[in-house]
């Protein structure tokens, strides 16, 4: 069921159920009320006539073969008077003598006929005075009251549930629309939902889609560029490998062992970039768990082992002592991708700069700054920032994301890059 149609029938029932209680309590009112008033008209029409005899005692003496006082226009109502002996004095036409029977003073209902009466007898000097009217006159008269109080009621009822129902689907009608945008969209459509007038109930729900769409688009970005690093990486060692091994074919001795050392060494880049890419996709399924801190110089040294052209980087003397907040395996991969980005995109030396500091939240962080010369050409063209140095600082961004770091890169005035990573430090350990 749609939220509009549970929101018309909920409200509905509602407003139904308590109009009809009210109606209900209204009739039951009424009825007591028309029946009262028309006791008490009975009471009044005998006090009447009990004025009238007080007044008048020569009526009660003269004796008529027919003692008829008066002959009334409605049939539904009679009058009788009797003496204390139960002989009838005076009455009006059509009540007959079965009035007398077992009539005591006060209010009374007696089937006289085929008809019902309301009966009320008042005793005044010895004589008892019955007036009485018929109940199918007052059913009647109560029915034409109630009709008149249910045509209104009935149709206030009715224009209640159609304005309920034009509210509700004008307050849905924002909604509505913000279904129909997103129905007509295509997958890769993620701009900004617009929507006009909308509720301020429903401006957080666009606020959240619009920040969902904006991430969704920044990670297709960086998928994007992911997807060409790897490509790269993936097509340059292959292409130097079906080379080297194409030129080993065709000759022999030295220079068919110089091309398969390179084949050889297409294979081991091949093969480190391969392991990257398990590494990187191992973090995006699970995450990484495991390990405690390290220390800044078991980062420094772990990223430092078995590296290339190590003698190019120029080292802090000292380490800061400091406690890591994160796993070493982690931080020693981070760092040493950065040191292999900045050897390979450098021809001069590279410089590795530490500082511990405390961000914008409180929290303490080591700033870890590899500095590179850039190349010997002047172009520092596809060196804008990290989407063009492969698949090693993408699992670097990965871990600083993961931790609560950041990776941030900037052209330095040596034509070169800086790259400084943050990393958060354990505050219990932590040593300025």
């Amino acid at each position: 069921m749609s939220l509009q149609s549970r929101l018309i029938w909920s409200l509905g029932s509602a407003f139904l159920v308590l109009w009809l209680s009210v109606a209900a309590m209204m009739y039951l009112h009424l009825d007591q009320q028309v029946s009262h008033t028309l006791d008490q008209r009975l009471a009044s029409s005998a006090t009447m006539v009990a004025g009238l005899i007080a007044r008048q005692p020569e009526m009660l003496i003269s004796r008529q073969s027919n003692p008829l006082l008066v002959h009334p226009d409605a049939e539904g109502v009679a009058c009788q008077i009797r003496s204390a002996s139960g002989e009838v004095l005076l009455q009006t036409s059509g009540s007959h003598s079965q009035f007398s029977e077992a009539t005591r003073p006060g209010f009374s209902t007696r089937k006289i006929g085929d008809q019902q009466w309301r009966l009320y007898t008042l005793e005044q000097n010895g004589t008892l005075i019955t007036t009485a009217d018929r109940m199918s006159e007052r059913v009647a008269l109560a029915n034409s009251i109630i009709l008149v109080m249910v045509v209104p009621f009935t149709l206030a009822l009715l224009g209640g549930l159609a304005v309920l129902w034009w509210g509700v689907r004008g307050g849905l009608r924002p909604l509505q629309g913000l279904q129909d945008q997103l129905r007509r969209r295509t997958p890769e459509n993620l701009d900004p939902v617009q929507l006009r007038r909308a509720p301020a109930e429903l401006t957080p729900v666009v606020e959240t889609l619009n920040g969902l769409f904006s991430r969704v688009a920044s990670t297709m970005a960086w998928e994007q560029r992911f997807a060409n690093s790897a490509a790269h990486e993936f097509r340059t060692p292959l292409t130097g490998i079906k080379t080297h091994l194409q030129v080993a074919q065709r000759v022999s001795g030295e220079r068919q062992l110089l091309a398969l050392t390179n084949a050889e060494k297409g294979v081991a880049r091949l093969q480190s970039v391969t392991e990257q890419l398990l590494m990187l996709s191992r973090m995006e399924r699970q995450g990484f768990t495991g390990g405690n801190g390290c220390p800044v110089s078991e980062m420094i040294d772990g990223a430092l082992e078995d590296l290339p052209q190590r003698e190019r980087i120029q080292l802090p003397v000292p380490y800061p002592e400091a406690q890591l907040a994160v796993p070493k395996a982690l931080a020693v991969v981070a760092l040493r991708n950065l040191l292999e980005n900045a050897l390979k995109y450098s021809s001069g030396p590279c410089k590795l700069q530490l500082q511990a500091n405390t961000d914008d939240s409180g929290q303490r962080q080591m700033r870890v700054m590899v500095r590179d010369q850039g190349p010997d050409s002047n172009s520092a063209a596809g060196r804008a920032g990290p989407e063009s140095h492969g698949l090693g600082l993408a699992i670097v961004e990965m871990v600083v994301t993961q931790f609560g770091g950041a990776l941030i890169s900037e052209h330095n005035a040596a034509n070169g890059m800086d790259w400084q990573l943050q990393l958060p430090l354990q505050v219990s350990l932590t040593n300025s």
